[in-house]
């Protein structure tokens, strides 16, 4: 895949962020809680790669990273 590609999903990704949310303001713990469980979801579809779980699916673990990284975008927009 791309760096363009990968961005192009980032911002897909925020944008949809946005519809769902379009005022959602948080502190920074919450934005770490948000942060955290959105690492730790990329993470757990990872393992299930790693250990050729039944039902793993890189797609699965690329849209995870994907909404990661949009986390981290959204935060340094300022929430």
């Amino acid at each position: 895949m791309t760096r363009q590609k990968i961005y192009d999903l980032i911002n897909a990704e925020r944008d949809r962020q946005n519809e769902l949310h379009p005022e959602n303001k948080h502190t920074p713990m919450e934005w770490a809680a948000i942060l955290s469980e959105e690492c730790g979801e990329a993470v757990r579809e990872l393992n299930r790669l790693q250990d050729n779980e039944a039902g793993a699916d890189i797609n699965k673990a690329i849209a995870e990273l994907i909404q990661t990284a949009a986390v981290c975008v959204r935060i340094l927009e300022g929430g």
